[in-house]
């Protein structure tokens, strides 16, 4: 399936080179489709029962000690929306991050796909290389959006109750506050 023939290190600088620029391409045409087009409710971004509440993740991966050194690739384009930290608890705000979340899942698993481009131009071996990176570089954003989505349902899940069952008590207490100092 090899078409293009490079010397080796013009190969390796081939590699580097286009997956910046698929890595880049990707995210930025990602964080400008519609947020519409990303709705948690979708059967792709449904909490699954073998998954067990993300818990899965922690249980496999654990999740939990390497996430926050995971840098937000969401920070290197203009207006993007950061999912790196939960910076309210309003409904609102936890509704934009769960939509957020599904968009940069599906980003992720679109920058898997071009991974087969590099057997036009590697060998064998090393294309196959770069499909394993193009998986194990993305599964890891997946896993933590996997992980995370299912425990901010739970948050907003509370809140709307919350809501619903004291709404005088919820529009004068900070939801931040209430939630926190009762479940944390």
């Amino acid at each position: 399936m090899r078409i293009f023939y490079f010397p080796t290190f013009n190969t390796i600088l081939v590699d580097v080179v286009a997956w910046v620029i698929i890595h880049l391409s990707i995210g930025y045409w990602c964080s400008r489709l519609p947020l519409s087009w990303f709705d948690p409710q979708k059967w792709l971004y449904q909490v699954f029962p073998w998954e067990k509440g993300g818990e899965i993740y922690q249980r496999l991966f654990r999740v939990r000690s390497w996430k926050k050194f995971i840098p937000s690739g969401g920070s290197l384009y203009k207006d993007t929306f950061s999912l790196q930290r939960l910076s309210s608890y309003h409904i609102e705000h936890l509704e934009h991050w769960l939509s957020e979340s599904c968009r940069a899942e599906f980003c992720h698993w679109v920058m898997m796909a071009p991974g087969l481009l590099f057997f036009l131009w590697n060998n064998v071996e090393l294309a196959w290389g770069m499909v394993v990176y193009a998986v194990a570089n993305n599964i890891v954003p997946i896993i933590m959006q996997r992980f995370n989505r299912p425990r901010v349902r739970r948050i907003l899940e509370h809140l709307r109750k919350q809501a619903v069952a004291e709404p005088f008590l919820y529009a004068d207490q900070n939801p931040e506050t209430a939630y926190l100092n009762s479940y944390c």
